[in-house]
């Protein structure tokens, strides 16, 4: 896909890895919405930033965890942008708690986790396609993540929302081939504000791990999405960018 021109919805679009993907995509001339639940004055900061490299952008409050919402949020997106043709699932929560730990857990928890990491990605993208059906075709790229492929991550409730959220991806590929594309990007250590979670032992641990002795870097993360964007020959994959953490 071309992207120059295009309308994008990030979720989770104002911090972190979702900034640099905003940013980047900014930069190719991409119109994008920029959501976000509580970090508002980030989106607005991001949505300026980007409005100042030559598109239109815009912040858009919504709690995706909420299907009503999701929904809402992308019919929101194409009227500020007149439409949606790539559609980032990029939000996603967890809580910190040690695998061993099997108390630290509760029923709540593995629902806030489930409905934020997977079954969002499904109501946004359900209303997304209604939209790129009408334009001819379109985008999908979810932000799993190397929790979801194997148990690792900040908790059991993270690392099996993730794992849905890696087969939701597929599953959406399925259904909607052959006009749309559906894939995954799985990121390992990314020095956010979401690794302040960790401490710096762990950070450190996970550094080593990886075969390149590094944590991830944010930008050329980001620099994927764009990468699987443009390309109209690939569904239904999670691509992984780990520094090499882990070696399938």
């Amino acid at each position: 896909m071309k992207l120059e021109g295009k309308a994008a919805l990030i979720t989770g679009g104002g911090t972190g890895l979702g900034r640099a993907i905003a940013l980047q995509l900014a930069r190719e001339g991409v119109n994008l919405a920029i959501n976000y639940s509580r970090s508002a004055g980030d989106a607005e900061k991001t949505a300026a930033d980007a409005s100042a490299l030559g598109v239109k952008a815009v912040p858009l409050k919504a709690d995706i965890s909420v299907p009503e919402e999701a929904e809402n949020l992308v019919t929101r997106a194409a009227g500020e942008l007149g439409g949606v043709d790539l559609l980032i699932n990029n939000a996603g929560t967890t809580k910190f708690v040690a695998f061993e730990d099997l108390d630290g857990l509760n029923p709540e928890d593995f629902l806030r986790l489930f409905k934020t990491n997977a079954m969002s990605i499904f109501f946004t993208s359900r209303a997304a396609a209604k939209i790129m059906k009408g334009r001819g075709g379109g985008h999908i790229i979810n932000t799993v993540s190397t929790a979801g492929i194997r148990p690792s991550g900040s908790s059991i409730a993270y690392s099996v929302s993730k794992s849905a959220g890696v087969q939701m991806t597929k599953c959406l590929a399925v259904a909607l081939a052959p006009l749309i594309n559906v894939n995954g990007v799985a990121p390992g250590l990314l020095l956010t504000r979401w690794a302040a979670g960790f401490s710096e032992a762990q950070i450190e641990a996970a550094k080593q791990k990886a075969l390149l002795k590094k944590a991830v870097d944010v930008e050329e993360c980001a620099g994927m999405y764009l990468g699987i964007a443009r390309n109209d020959n690939m569904t239904g994959q999670i691509v992984v960018v780990d520094a090499g953490q882990f070696v399938q």
